[in-house]
């Protein structure tokens, strides 16, 4: 017997299963939408914190070299739509975070005076 209608053949049922298989993990339906992703941009280490209606960037460069954001310490707090967002940055490290309504409010919610519209030190 040739063996090339034998390769064939699994390669055709590799294939199938590989196909269902696929299929299977895109329909499943996971609760938890988080997700962390962890990259270097350059010199830089970058984390990423995902979660329903929560955003988190936070960018860490030694010595501050690498950096694209301005120069010195500041923070900034300010709202998109109905999300807020904060922005800290320091000579080495910028961090970015979005919270949007829903279950995370909280989170975000225990610093901030709305008698006043800014955020507690």
């Amino acid at each position: 017997m040739k063996t090339g209608p034998l390769v064939g053949v699994f390669l055709l049922v590799a294939a199938l299963g590989g196909t269902l298989q696929s299929a299977q993990a895109y329909h499943r339906s996971d609760r938890d939408d988080g997700r962390v992703e962890q990259y270097r941009d350059g010199p830089c280490r970058v984390k990423e914190i995902t979660d329903r209606g929560y955003y988190r960037k936070v960018i860490r460069c030694p010595d501050g070299r690498g950096k694209t954001w301005r120069r010195g310490n500041w923070q900034r707090d300010y709202r998109e739509g109905s999300c807020r967002v904060r922005l800290d940055a320091s000579r080495e490290v910028f961090s970015k975070e979005r919270v949007c309504g829903g279950r995370d409010r909280d989170r975000y919610d225990r610093d901030y005076d709305r008698d006043h519209d800014h955020y507690r030190d």
